[in-house]
């Protein structure tokens, strides 16, 4: 059976909705579904929203962009329950993750898918309640097998709790020597080791989220992981990179590529003065990743880059510096059919590990690793490197955090909702909101439930919504300072 092929199929029945009936048998489709036909539909439809959610929500909110043309509510702070729809969907492939688990139970297909299924399951657990804060997970996923349409929905605190133990198990499930009978891993090709890095670096992640309200528990967790490789491998190289790569053939293609975003909205994308002016103050050749140069210059011997305030007022900022001409956009790469869809990066663990030893919470050295993250993210995104640069005045290390957090967050550009996290977790970089935001000047904190559970589970989201202090943007995650 082509793998390729069954996922093809199966992402055509997504856009199409099914097919007529027919009398003859094709034998290229399975006439029974296992963890290899299953698994690569979930992935691909993760990575669109993963890649959706940065360029519609954490970019905006975190100025990384801005729309030059209008205004978009989301760089203005001004979050609706429409905004939220995408990442609540997030819920949908649990279902997905139940059938893997079922067919591994049934004796279809080795326990690894089940470690898969179950590190993916958290990796979109967390981004939701990362999202809303208070939401379902002990009853999850579970209409189809217990009828419970109206989960209850958990606290946050609970939710990492629970998490984190559940990586902690599926990383002791995984069998390294193992391969995956069916196939279907379009992100490691059935390298189970580099599952296992995923998961830990995860985990790394998740405990230094929660580090400020469980101090010692996390700490310890983090350096016990950071102290032991051989047991708790984690990323070590852009080789280990969870991220998707699309094939660059309909319909397995980068989401924002010409055939799926409107050229009017990515056109008028323009990258944020505050990512174009500390990138050019740094001479960081990242700048040529992110933004191109401005159309009046594109073509010159010598290219200029320009980036936008973020939420200037309309007519200011269709004129800003003279035009849309004279305004950078966002890179050509991100319309690419096959640019990759960000997961998690090397880059983020040695940023992970600069920030656990800088605290004290192992014995590493902050430097080595926050140099390394720098190099990481430089090598990702094919930009030249210099060693000059960690010498920078604003880029040598000088054992505080917030360098390592402003790297961190030029290293996380596109990299789904991650960038919204960290700074909602650091209050780093330090962002002046523009002037016609209507949060008081305040970053959100969260996106509101989606209109659905307000109508379909009416009781659960109003008590969940009270227990967070209201049901709108300002309401902190647990996690939060």
């Amino acid at each position: 059976m082509n793998i390729k092929i069954a996922f093809i199929c199966g992402i055509i029945l997504l856009f199409t909705g099914g097919c007529q009936k027919i009398d003859n048998t094709n034998p290229n489709v399975p006439s029974k579904v296992n963890p290899g036909v299953v698994l690569p539909q979930v992935m691909y439809s993760i990575s669109n929203t993963l890649t959706h959610s940065a360029f519609e929500i954490n970019n905006e909110l975190i100025q990384y962009t801005c729309m030059n043309n209008t205004f978009t509510e989301v760089q203005r702070f001004k979050l609706q329950p429409s905004n939220s729809n995408q990442l609540w969907n997030l819920y949908n492939r649990l279902r997905d993750l139940n059938d893997i688990n079922r067919m591994v139970e049934n004796g279809t297909g080795h326990s690894n898918y089940r470690a898969i299924s179950g590190l993916i399951r958290v990796f979109i657990l967390s981004m939701i309640t990362d999202t809303f804060g208070h939401v379902p997970y002990t009853e999850a996923g579970k209409a189809a097998t217990d009828n419970t349409f109206t989960p209850k929905y958990d606290s946050q605190e609970d939710i990492y709790l629970g998490l984190i133990e559940e990586i902690l198990q599926y990383t002791q499930l995984i069998d390294v020597n193992a391969t995956l009978d069916f196939g279907g891993d379009l992100i490691y090709g059935g390298d189970m080791m580099k599952w296992k890095k995923f998961g830990n670096s995860l985990l790394l992640r998740m405990l230094m989220r929660t580090v400020e309200k469980q101090t010692s528990k996390s700490s310890e967790l983090i350096g016990l992981i950071l102290s032991d490789p051989a047991q708790y491998p984690v990323m070590e190289g852009n080789g280990d990179n969870f991220i998707y790569r699309y094939s660059g053939s309909f319909p397995d293609v980068f989401p924002l590529a010409p055939s799926f975003v409107r050229d009017f909205d990515f056109k008028y994308k323009s990258v944020s003065a505050f990512v174009v002016d500390s990138l050019t103050k740094f001479g960081d050749t990242r700048l040529f990743q992110f933004a191109r140069p401005t159309n009046a210059s594109a073509n010159t011997a010598f290219p200029v880059y320009v980036g936008l305030p973020n939420a200037l007022p309309v007519t200011e900022s269709a004129n800003y510096n003279g035009g849309y001409n004279f305004q950078s956009y966002l890179g050509t790469r991100f319309q690419t059919d096959d640019e990759p869809a960000i997961w998690m990066t090397c880059a983020e663990v040695f940023f992970l590990k600069a920030e656990a030893a800088a605290r004290g919470f192992y014995t590493g050295d902050a430097k080595q690793s926050y140099d390394e993250g720098i190099k990481s993210s430089f090598d990702y995104w094919g930009a030249p490197f210099e060693t000059d640069y960690l010498a920078h005045p604003s880029v040598a290390y000088d054992g505080g955090l917030e360098k390592i957090y402003l790297q961190k967050y030029f290293s996380l550009f596109f990299t789904g909702i991650e960038a919204w996290c960290e700074y909602r977790r650091t209050g780093h970089p330090r962002l002046v909101p523009g002037p016609t935001n209507v949060n008081d000047g305040k970053i959100p904190s969260r996106l509101p439930y989606p209109i659905s559970e307000q109508s379909l589970n009416q009781q659960q989201y109003q008590e969940a919504s009270q227990r967070m202090g209201g049901d709108n943007m300002n309401s902190k995650m647990w996690w939060q300072k």
